[in-house]
């Protein structure tokens, strides 16, 4: 009887990891800035590849410091990178540069993204974004601060927990990182989990 025990046993448990496979893990985080309207945010470019950007051009993508978007979904689908660092600073809102720097060029802009920019046009975004580069460089060192992200723990966090609702199993989860930048310095981070895909009401 005991070895019969046994052997049903490691039947259920096995049969347990056949039906439930590991899933899929993709990240994602998005930044709420607490500091608005009185200032905006600018980032260090160290982001990881940010697949949300797809169609942003590489006027936008490659700059020293982002400061134009503020969520990433990391790329590719499924990478989970062992940390994600977050350096961030206080900076002037676009009505603010715009004192110093000018109007900002955003026909020019919306027609790099349509695809019939003139040369005229990519100059105007590329000398002001020069500009506001420049600019941010002179933040004191002391301004900036740090987030660091380790997406692994999180992973294990939700190892056995599954996103609400129906969604495509065979593209996984999304653990969502939503971090609040308090105007006092301090942050407050809360993880949401997603499916990657989730499915409507009305599929089946």
């Amino acid at each position: 009887m005991k070895t019969i025990l046994t052997m049903s046993s490691l039947f259920i448990l096995t049969g347990c990891q056949t039906i439930t496979p590991t899933m899929k893990n993709s990240i994602s985080f998005e930044m709420d800035n607490q500091y608005w309207p009185n200032h905006s945010i600018v980032y260090k470019n160290n982001w990881p590849e940010c697949g949300n950007l797809s169609g942003t051009p590489d006027a936008i993508k490659k700059q020293k410091y982002i400061t134009t978007y503020s969520r990433c979904k990391v790329s590719p689908e499924g990478y989970v990178p062992e940390q994600i660092i977050i350096e961030y600073a206080p900076w002037l809102t676009m009505e603010q540069v715009q004192k110093t720097l000018g109007e900002y060029p955003q026909k020019a802009l919306s027609d790099i993204v349509l695809g019939f920019a003139t040369e005229k046009e990519k100059s105007e975004l590329e000398i002001w974004n020069r500009k506001q580069q420049e600019l941010i460089e002179k933040i004191p060192a002391t301004a900036w601060k740090q987030i660091v992200l380790t997406p692994p723990k999180e992973v294990k966090k939700y190892n056995y927990q599954v996103p609400e609702g129906k969604g495509n199993r065979s593209r996984g989860k999304e653990i969502h990182y939503l971090i609040s930048l308090n105007p006092d310095g301090s942050y407050n981070i809360e993880t949401k989990l997603y499916w990657v895909s989730k499915y409507q009401e009305f599929w089946n």
